[in-house]
Formats: structure tokens, C-alpha cells, sequence
């Protein structure tokens, strides 16, 4: 799609605004944005009352209403006489959060909320209103220091966000490191973000510069965000506020500048209230959330992103061809692994186009990470010219396919594990099966 059909037109939402009456007469209003309910500092709307949760609770509006939803709070959120874990006020109606009464009203009347031109955004793509929403927030905060919280379910695309923000950024020619919080070593957690001096503990054998002096200039992409080491939250925040590190064993503080893009698919909130994630970290760094939506949600964007996949992937030819087969054979499919699943079908599919009866014995392949591929059983034996030729497009594939992974993940399983949307031992498995070296 051109760049010039991208502005054709402006797509809207039609939505009920809606306003919260506080105890003491005061109102806020209600906006398509959630406006988050606790006693946090940093809640939008803080409540003085001990029975309400640091977060409790966030309202915003949608086309039916005022849409409630509880953030995992202590003592819950009561819509009327029923507790609610989520739910759509339509009509004037009364919030209670622990001792606190809220008042919700409604607009009668929808307001139209402009969407936004653009059907991508850097590597994104998608026509859909909430993508198109998502990348018009995405291009008004790209070239800001803005800190963001990228949200959403394995496989939506939060690295490639985080990654088109930074190319859309100022801070384009500086680096772009990433930190996978998750596999953080727990000993080596401190070291890996703010450094260490040479002797600083057992094996430091070099001075070594963390991860947050390595982007200075650029960017920080803080992967799991919500897998950080409790006790290495204050420490971040602290460096992240005087903008300063000092690495382990060093006595004099380094000045650092980098912007911090965060992602995670773990209910933050929840955590907050359970103690496990710091609020003050949380907010420091959720500036401004960006929550993808699942694949299932937007599957009008399938023939976008399928058209895109084979372009990249070099068969922009077979991209009727595999369209047709997915609408046919997974109509209904409710994509579980999102965008990185569906790129994974679609490469098989892209590559034995001219064959697409031949797709349905190898989807298996990309859809589960590896199947009897992986697990080294034999291939399905052929004994027709069709099967052998079937058999060697397979292996071509994956032979091109892993050994350009590894490449891009420069030989580390756990990002091309990520990338491909694998299990690691399923890629360890087809490294072995074609003799790449991940080294090289």
C-alpha cells in the first residue's frame, strides 16, 4: 500500500464520554484513555481512603458506555450491588471502592473520536481502528523523551514497537539495546544493567559497562519489565531519575542519557498490589501505555499483514495464493500466538505456494515449533516426484530460515527463540538438524 493511500480517509470511533462525581462534588471527566483509580500518587484519580488499592481500578469510554475494570485490587470494585471484574456502566450508576462512593454518568449522545490516517507505522501494519489509533499515538510521542509501557499478549509485536519508535526518534542514530528481564541472572542482574569495575566480584575480570551506559544516546528496551528483581527496582528508578549510574564495585557515578521503552504481558497492576512491582517505578516509566490488541481482535488485518509477510519474506507473488488457503483452512482460527504466529504460517505457506496442497503436512511446522521436524524423526517418506519435490522445498526453507535467524539474533537462542516464536530446545533442535553454527 502506498504511502499516499494511507491518508485516503480518517477513521472514527463513536464513543460515550462519561464524567466521575467525587464525594466532595467534584468531577473528571472520562475520555477514551483509562483513567486510573487509586490511592497511588501517581493514579490519575487519587483517592484518600486505606481500603482502596495503589491501583485500583481504571474507567474510560467506549461505544456502549463507561467500560470498568478492576486492576487486581484488595478489596474489589462494586458496580451497583455487584462485584465486578469488568464491566460496561451504560446508565448513571454508583461506584464504590472500598469506602469511597463514586458517581458514574454516561453521555447520552456518542462523540466522534478521530482514529487516525496512517495503516502503519515503521515495521507495523494493520487498517484496523485500534491499530490505526495505536500508530496515531505512536506518532505523536515517537520523537518526544517520553518513556513507554508497551502492553499486550506474547507474539503482538512489542519489541518491533519499540524498535519503530526508536527509528522514528531523534535517537535514531544512537543504540538500541535490549534487556530481557525475564532471563535476567539473579547474581548478575545489577552488573548486566549498571556495569561493574574490574575485580568488583568473582569472574568480573574486565571493567564492563551495563546495559544502561551501552544506550546512552539512544534507547533502552526493558523486555518483561515485569520479571525485574524486586530489589533491582529502586536502584533503576534512581538512575533513571538523576539520570546517573554507578557501576558495581565503583565509587563515583557516570552520567547517562537514554530513553526507556518498557514492554511486559503481565497484569502490572496486579503486581503493584501484591507488592512484587514498585508504583513509583511503574509510573516513572509508564508515561504513556500503548496496549496492543490481540490478533483475534483485529482479523480484518489479516490480508494486510499477509501481503506484508510474503513481500518481506520474498514471494510478494504468493500472496493470493496463501490468503486464500488461510481464509479456507483457518477461518476460524482464533491465532493464539498473534502476529509472530501468523508470520511463521505464512512464510511456510509463502514458500510452497505453487504447491498449496503441500501446506497442509508442513503448517504444523510453524504453528507448534517444530513437530517431528524437531523432534529429528524421519521425513514423511515420498515416493512420487511431487513428494520428493515437496520434501527439498521444506528443508529449504528451514535451512534459510534458521540460518538467517541466527544471524539476526547474532547465535543467541533465547532472542531467536523469541523471534521465531519457538521453544529454545526446538530451535537448538533445527540448528543441529542443518549443521548451522549459532557462532558464526
Amino acid at each position: 500500500m502506498s504511502q499516499g493511500s494511507t491518508r485516503a480517509r480518517v477513521l472514527h470511533w463513536f464513543v460515550r464520554r462519561g464524567v466521575a462525581r467525587l464525594p466532595d462534588g467534584s468531577e473528571r471527566p472520562i475520555d477514551v484513555d483509562p483513567l486510573v483509580v487509586g490511592r497511588d500518587e501517581g493514579a490519575g484519580l487519587r483517592l484518600d481512603d486505606p481500603e482502596v488499592s495503589s491501583i485500583h481500578c481504571e474507567l474510560s469510554a467506549v461505544s456502549e458506555g463507561i467500560l470498568v475494570r478492576d486492576l487486581g485490587s484488595t478489596n474489589g470494585t462494586v458496580v451497583g450491588a455487584l462485584r465486578v471484574r469488568e464491566a460496561i456502566v451504560t446508565t448513571r450508576a454508583e461506584l464504590v471502592l472500598g469506602q469511597t462512593r463514586i458517581v458514574l454518568e454516561p453521555e447520552q449522545d456518542k462523540k466522534r473520536v478521530d482514529v487516525g490516517f496512517a495503516d502503519r507505522f515503521g515495521e507495523l501494519v494493520g487498517a484496523s481502528p485500534r491499530m490505526r489509533r495505536v500508530f496515531g499515538v505512536l506518532e505523536k510521542v515517537a520523537d518526544t523523551p517520553l518513556s513507554i509501557l508497551i502492553l499486550g499478549e506474547t507474539g503482538c509485536g512489542k519489541e518491533v514497537v519499540a524498535r519503530s519508535v526508536h527509528a522514528a526518534s531523534a535517537r535514531k542514530a544512537g543504540p538500541f539495546v535490549v534487556v530481557d528481564c525475564g532471563s535476567i541472572p539473579g547474581t548478575l542482574a545489577e552488573s548486566l544493567l549498571f556495569g561493574h569495575e574490574k575485580g568488583a566480584f568473582t569472574g568480573a575480570n574486565e571493567r564492563k559497562k551495563g546495559a544502561l551506559a551501552e544506550a546512552d544516546g539512544g534507547t533502552l528496551f526493558l523486555d518483561e519489565l515485569g520479571e525485574l528483581p524486586l530489589d533491582l527496582q529502586p536502584k533503576l528508578l534512581r538512575a533513571l531519575a538523576e539520570r546517573q549510574v554507578k557501576r558495581v564495585g565503583a565509587s563515583t557515578f557516570e552520567p547517562i542519557d537514554v530513553r526507556v521503552l518498557a514492554a511486559t504481558r503481565r497484569d502490572l497492576s496486579a503486581e503493584m498490589n501484591a507488592g512484587r512491582f514498585r508504583s513509583d517505578l511503574f509510573f516513572r516509566i509508564a508515561q504513556v501505555r500503548v496496549e496492543l490488541p490481540p490478533l483475534r481482535d483485529r482479523t480484518d488485518d489479516l490480508p494486510m499483514l499477509i501481503d506484508e509477510v510474503c513481500k518481506r519474506v520474498g514471494y510478494p507473488q504468493a500472496t493470493e495464493t496463501v490468503h486464500r488457503w488461510i481464509e479456507q483452512r483457518m477461518g476460524s482460527y482464533d491465532w493464539p500466538g498473534n502476529v509472530r504466529e501468523l508470520v511463521n504460517v505464512v512464510q511456510v505457506a509463502a514458500t510452497l505456494a505453487d504447491t498449496p496442497d503441500a501446506i497442509d503436512d508442513v503448517l504444523t511446522l510453524a504453528r507448534d515449533g517444530g513437530g517431528s521436524g524437531a523432534s529429528g524423526a524421519e521425513p514423511m517418506r515420498a515416493h512420487t516426484a511431487f513428494g520428493e519435490a515437496k520434501r527439498t522445498a521444506v528443508a529449504s526453507f528451514e535451512r534459510d530460515y534458521f540460518t538467517s535467524l541466527a544471524r539476526a539474533a547474532q547465535g543467541n537462542v533465547s532472542e531467536m527463540a523469541r523471534q521465531s516464536g519457538m521453544e529454545r530446545h526446538h530451535v537448538r533442535a533445527y540448528l543441529r538438524k542443518y549443521g548451522i553454527d549459532k557462532d558464526r
